[in-house]
């Protein structure tokens, strides 16, 4: 009984100097953006130029994703020039007829394999074009981030993802190419990314007025998507990495998914808590939708209302 009190009051004064630490954190004068004078100049400046390398070492690296097949062979000459750069820049070419049709695959299931990989590729080039459009057109704050939890954990939050992305590649691994498995779980993978990739794409267009990292309070969104989920974006977030995570499967990448959910959800509060004190009307709105899925009571709600006018 001893054991188990100490125990226990070891948990609360832990969990209490934790308390601690997170409001000395927030408190820090690094952590409060009004005192940055020149935050959105920087912010708009530093986020198009690394949007703009990101998108740079996604054309760079066509010859490995979507890949190569006998009619984009013509292009490789050109990318020859780049051979030359950096590794982080640059990859190996990927000859899926070579590589999948000694597991004897056929073409046509070869070229549907290039095609939905390059549609994930347009897609996700579209995402950072959506990016670039919302940092300079994104309108002024009226409430700005504060603290550690507003300005740094979104940060480190969105760091994780590609924490996954960069590690090994093991799908290979857990269902070989040779059983016909491989290429099915592939088509469905690749498909989920499509759909999802597309409505976040979608989604961050829309959002581009109010579109912020930290948890800002910028416009009020409820249209297009924004009328059913508050967060869609999150919500193809996670499909995405989930997605990501079964090709890059290991403990390692489950554990940050998980993180990634659970920091995301966390994150997701604290925007709403912001957007409520900025908003009067967005707890009305917080009540008839879903956060991450669409609310059927949420919908039927509305039904009612039309009808009784």
């Amino acid at each position: 009984m001893f054991l188990l009190l100490r125990a226990g009051w070891r948990d609360v004064s832990r969990q209490r100097r934790l308390s601690v630490l997170l409001r000395r954190l927030n408190n820090l004068p690094i952590f409060d953006l009004a005192r940055w004078p020149a935050r959105e100049a920087l912010a708009r400046g530093f986020g198009c130029l690394a949007v703009s390398a990101f998108m740079i070492r996604r054309i760079l690296q066509l010859p490995s994703f979507p890949g190569v097949i006998a009619e984009v062979r013509w292009a490789q000459p050109w990318f020859a020039r780049f051979s030359r750069l950096p590794a982080f820049l640059t990859t190996s070419p990927f000859d899926l007829e070579r590589y999948y049709g000694f597991y004897g695959y056929g073409k046509d299931q070869i070229r549907t394999l290039w095609a939905m990989r390059a549609l994930i590729w347009t897609v996700e080039t579209g995402i950072l074009l959506g990016y670039i459009a919302a940092f300079l057109t994104r309108k002024k704050a009226q409430s700005v981030a504060r603290g550690f939890v507003e300005t740094l954990f979104p940060l480190l939050l969105g760091i994780l993802p590609f924490a996954i992305v960069m590690t090994t590649y093991t799908y290979h691994a857990w269902i070989p190419a040779h059983q016909r498995a491989h290429l099915n779980g592939l088509f469905v993978i690749n498909a989920l990314l499509i759909a999802a990739g597309a409505a976040n794409m979608i989604g961050l267009f829309t959002l581009r007025p109010a579109f912020t990292i930290m948890s800002e309070a910028r416009v009020f969104i409820r249209s297009g998507m924004y009328r059913f989920i508050r967060h869609p974006l999150y919500a193809a977030h996670f499909v995405i990495y989930f997605c990501y995570t079964l090709l890059h499967f290991h403990p390692g990448t489950v554990a940050l998914y998980v993180a990634f959910v659970a920091g995301q959800t966390i994150r997701a509060r604290i925007e709403e808590r912001k957007l409520s004190a900025v908003f009067p009307e967005y707890e009305g709105y917080r009540r008839t939708t879903g956060m991450f899925f669409p609310r059927v009571s949420g919908a039927e709600s509305r039904i009612e209302n039309r009808e009784s006018k």
